[in-house]
């Protein structure tokens, strides 16, 4: 009995689909692939997708598309599933399209994202100060320090604070137009108290015009490292370079000290990147540029007033 179910099940299946089949293969075949690909889609934007029926909308754009209704798509999942060989054909064309698809988006993603791997930090920066005190002849007169300052690049991952050598800077020519991506850990051995810590960044132009990039503030405890980073986009050719002081403190008068301690610490795992920005982004980003230089230029205006 069960064998005979069957049989006429087929039977009344394949003649359901001995009409003409909304879509012929080619058609049905395109269909599958921009189906995939909005699946696709919406897996990325899930978090904006709600329910199902947001995600049957887009479905219903596909079929008016092709000119027809989901019972018609239902109709050719039918017609073609019960032809098992020719529904394999028509996925491997489905499958092969999509990977080719996505070799094609990979490459030139690659093309466009070459640099975001290339760390441009220099190094280190080192300004150390010592300390001479030559000896006088004349008993009498007061010994006077002599401070010489020598300054030099250190490529290491990891640099570290001393008496003599306080912060580091880092300095990087040669930038252009783009979105910079910035980095680094600083780990304080000893309290800072009576200090407020912060690294300090700005792009210079030619004329010496700045553009600030936001202080990152870094704590005065001594349990965990401070990881900073940050995220910046210039539009004008005219910054060509980048300076940073890690970090730059100012004395905090809230805070009651005897005596400012010498900072013991180091930096490490500093990195600067250029990343590619879509040109939609891109656009965006100009726009709020200018916007920002705008309020920029106004509030230099009041402050000459």
């Amino acid at each position: 009995m069960k064998r005979i179910l069957w049989v006429i099940l087929i039977i009344a299946a394949m003649t359901a689909c001995s009409k003409k089949v909304p879509l012929d293969k080619d058609q049905f075949t395109s269909l599958l692939i921009d189906m995939h690909t909005t699946d696709g889609m919406l897996s990325v934007a899930r978090g904006d997708i709600r329910t199902e029926k947001d995600n049957y909308l887009y479905y219903n754009d596909l079929f008016a598309k092709y000119g027809i209704t989901r019972e018609d798509f239902d109709s050719c999942v039918t017609y073609y599933s019960l032809q098992s060989a020719l529904f394999n054909k028509i996925y491997d064309v489905v499958i092969d399209t999509l990977s080719r698809r996505q070799t094609k988006i990979m490459r030139e993603w690659k093309e466009l994202t070459v640099n975001d791997t290339v760390n441009l930090f220099p190094g280190y920066t080192m300004i150390v100060a010592d300390t001479i005190r030559p000896d006088s002849t004349q008993a009498k007169v007061r010994k006077k320090d002599s401070i010489v300052y020598e300054t030099r690049v250190v490529k290491a991952d990891t640099v570290y604070f001393d008496k003599r050598n306080q912060f580091v800077l880092v300095k990087l020519d040669s930038i252009v137009p783009g979105m910079y991506k910035f980095t680094s850990t600083i780990k304080l051995e000893k309290s800072d108290r009576g200090k407020r810590n912060f690294i300090q960044t700005y792009f210079l132009s030619a004329d010496n015009d700045t553009l600030k990039v936001p202080d990152q503030y870094v704590g005065v405890d001594t349990l965990r490292p401070y990881k900073k980073d940050w995220e910046f986009y210039v539009a004008d050719s005219s910054y060509t370079k980048l300076f940073m002081k890690i970090p730059k403190s100012d004395r905090d008068t809230r805070v009651k000290v005897k005596k400012l301690n010498d900072r013991e610490g180091c930096v490490y795992k500093t990195e600067i990147f250029k990343t590619y920005v879509a040109p939609n982004r891109e656009k965006q980003l100009k726009k709020e540029y200018e916007q920002r230089r705008q309020m920029e230029l106004e509030r230099k205006s009041v402050k000459k007033k």
